[in-house]
C-alpha cells in the first residue's frame, strides 16, 4: 500500500507536469516528456505548498489548496484542448540496448531493495532531509517563527536548506497514511531512474554511433556511489536529476523549461546556486542566435531567466530571514594540500575510472568542441562547474569536507551526469562522419 501510494503521488505530479509541457509544440520523445513531467510536477507542487506556508497557511491546508489547484489546471487544459501530446511509439531495441537495460535494471532493483529492506541510517538524511520532513508531516518541532528554536525544522537540521524533498516526503507520508523508512527516501530511486533515462535520451539525439547512448547511460548507472545514494535519503540525486534535465532542455532549445529545471535544482539544494546555475546561464547565453545584422538575440536567455524566476518565493523568504546558502560562515583561504586531495578524489573508488574517462574524452574531442557553437557552450558550462567545485573545496572552508572525504564525493556524483552529456556531445562531433546503419 505504501508503494501504491507513492506511485499515485508520482503519477499525480507527472499528470500535472505533462499538462504544462504539452501546452506548446515540442519535439520531445514521449519518454523524455514523462521524465521531465515528473520533475516539473514535483517542483511546482512542493514550491506551491511551501509558498502558501510562507504566507501563513498551515501545511495540510496548503497541501489541499495546491492539489486542488493542480487538478483544476489539468481539467481546464484538457477541456480547452489544443494540447500537443507526444506520439507513443515503441522502437525496436537492439541486443546492446537490451544488455544495457538489464545491467541498469539490476542497479535499480538493488536501490529498491535498499529502500525496502534497510532503515534510514545516514546522519544528514536523518537530520536535514528526512528528519525535517517528519517534523513537517507530524507538525512537531517545526515553526515559521524565526525566533523559535524550531524555525524551518532547525531543531533537526539546517534551516537554510531548501524544501523540495522535505515537502515531497511529508506529502507522501500523508498519502501513505503515516511516516515510515520507505517514505523517508522514496524519491531517491525515482531521481536515479530519471537521471539515467534523461542522459540516455539526451545523448541519443546527437550521437551517431548507435551503441554509445546505451553505454553512456549504463556508465551513469554504474558509478559506484550512485546506486548507494539512490536510497540514502540525501538530496544530491535530486540536484543531479534537475541539473541533467536542465542541460538536456538547453540542447533541445527549450529555454523556459531549462530555467525551470535549474530552479528545481536550486530548490533541491543550495549547491546548485553556486555550482550549476552559473554554468547553465553561461551555456544559455553562449547558445544565443544571431540576428541578420550580427546582433545577438536575447530571447533565449530571457526565457531561461523567466523559468528560473519561478523560485523567487524561496529566494525572497531566504533573503528576508537572512538564511544564506551555506550551512555555516564561509571564509576564503587556500589550503596547500587541497589540490593533491582533490586530484585523489577524482580517482577514488566511489567514482571508479569515471573521471579519467571523462577527461580523456574531453581532451580527445576538445578541438571539435571549440569549432562548434553548442560545443563551445557545453565546454564553457563544464569548465565553470568544475572550477567552482575545485574552488569550493580548495579555497574555502569546504576543504574540511575534502579532507575528511565526505561531501566531495557526493558533489562529484552530482556533476557526473552533466559531465557525461558534455563529453558525449564531443564524441558525437568526432564521429560525425559515421552513419547509422539502415533501420537503426
Amino acid at each position: 500500500m505504501i508503494l501504491l501510494a507513492l506511485c499515485v503521488h508520482v503519477l499525480f505530479d507527472a499528470s500535472f507536469g505533462s499538462t504544462l509541457l504539452i501546452l506548446r509544440p515540442n519535439d520531445r520523445d514521449w519518454v523524455e516528456t514523462f521524465f521531465l513531467s515528473i520533475l516539473s510536477g514535483m517542483y511546482v507542487e512542493t514550491l506551491s505548498v511551501a509558498t502558501l506556508m510562507f504566507l501563513g497557511f498551515p501545511f495540510w491546508r496548503a497541501a489541499l489548496g495546491t492539489a486542488l489547484g493542480m487538478v483544476f489546471v489539468v481539467v481546464i487544459a484538457f477541456y480547452r484542448g489544443g494540447l500537443h501530446q507526444p506520439q507513443i511509439a515503441l522502437k525496436r531495441l537492439h541486443w546492446y540496448e537490451w544488455a544495457a537495460m538489464a545491467a541498469i535494471g539490476e542497479k535499480i532493483l538493488f536501490a529498491v531493495w535498499q529502500l525496502t529492506a534497510t532503515p534510514t541510517y545516514f546522519q544528514d538524511a536523518l537530520m536535514h532531509w528526512s528528519g525535517r520532513a517528519r517534523s513537517l508531516y507530524g507538525q512537531v518541532n517545526w515553526s515559521f517563527d524565526s525566533t523559535s528554536p524550531f524555525f524551518m525544522g532547525q531543531f533537526n537540521g539546517n534551516a537554510n536548506y531548501p524544501l523540495l524533498v522535505v515537502v515531497w516526503r511529508a506529502l507522501s507520508a500523508g498519502m501513505s497514511g503515516g511516516w515510515n523508512d520507505i517514505v523517508s527516501r522514496a524519491d531517491g530511486p525515482i531521481f536515479f531512474v530519471i537521471i539515467i533515462g534523461t542522459v540516455w535520451f539526451a545523448v541519443e539525439r546527437f550521437l551517431n554511433v548507435c551503441w554509445l547512448p546505451a553505454a553512456i547511460a549504463f556508465t551513469v548507472a554504474a558509478v559506484p556511489l550512485h546506486v548507494w545514494h539512490a536510497a540514502a535519503g540525501y538530496s544530491d540525486t535530486a540536484v543531479e536529476a534537475f541539473s541533467v534535465a536542465a542541460l538536456a532542455a538547453l540542447l533541445r532549445k527549450e529555454w523556459f523549461c531549462a530555467g525551470l529545471m535549474a530552479a528545481g535544482a536550486a530548490w533541491s539544494k543550495n549547491d546548485a546556486l553556486v555550482l550549476y546555475l552559473p554554468a547553465l546561464v553561461a551555456a544559455a547565453i553562449c547558445m544565443q542566435e544571431r540576428a541578420e545584422k550580427g546582433r545577438l538575440t536575447w530571447w533565449n536567455a530571457g526565457w531561461f531567466s523567466a523559468g528560473f524566476a519561478t523560485i523567487t518565493p524561496w529566494l525572497i523568504f531566504n533573503y528576508s530571514h537572512r538564511l544564506g546558502i551555506a550551512p555555516s560562515s564561509t571564509q576564503i583561504s587556500y589550503h596547500a594540500d587541497a589540490p593533491r586531495l582533490f586530484l585523489s578524489a577524482l580517482v577514488n573508488p566511489t567514482s571508479g575510472t569515471l573521471w579519467i574517462a571523462v577527461f580523456a574524452a574531453a581532451i580527445y574531442s576538445a578541438q571539435a568542441m571549440f569549432t562548434d557553437r553548442i560545443g563551445q557552450a557545453l565546454i564553457l558550462a563544464f569548465s565553470i562547474s568544475l572550477v567552482a567545485i575545485a574552488f569550493i573545496f580548495i579555497c574555502t572552508d569546504g576543504y574540511e569536507f575534502l579532507r575528511d572525504e565526505t561531501t566531495i564525493y557526493r558533489t562529484l556524483m552530482q556533476f557526473s551526469g552533466t559531465a557525461l552529456i558534455v563529453v558525449a556531445y564531443g564524441l558525437s562531433l568526432k564521429t560525425a562522419h559515421l552513419k547509422r546503419p539502415k533501420g537503426l
